[in-house]
């Protein structure tokens, strides 16, 4: 059962891709870029992603907390095939 919900999960498996800024992510996952700020926000205050500052863009990328939840979620849906 995935307890972070369905675009939290998206949000980390496009930031496992590689790093992405905001607007980035909101396309490639189809949600409003206004909503993509309170996902951002709710996943680097748990410890799953961290951003850093390039000019006017914040740019995202998983925390080796996110990276060890992302296998968990893999490895999940791979014994559920």
């Amino acid at each position: 059962m995935n307890l972070l919900g369905k675009t939290k999960t998206r949000i980390l498996i496009e930031l496992g891709k590689g790093e992405l800024h905001g607007y980035e992510l909101a396309r490639k996952i189809g949600i409003p870029v206004t909503g993509i700020y309170y996902h951002l926000k709710e996943l680097n205050d748990e410890g799953f992603i961290a951003s850093k500052e390039f000019g006017r863009r914040k740019v995202y990328s998983l925390t080796p907390k996110g990276e060890k939840l992302i296998s968990i979620l893999r490895d999940s849906k791979e014994s559920d095939n």
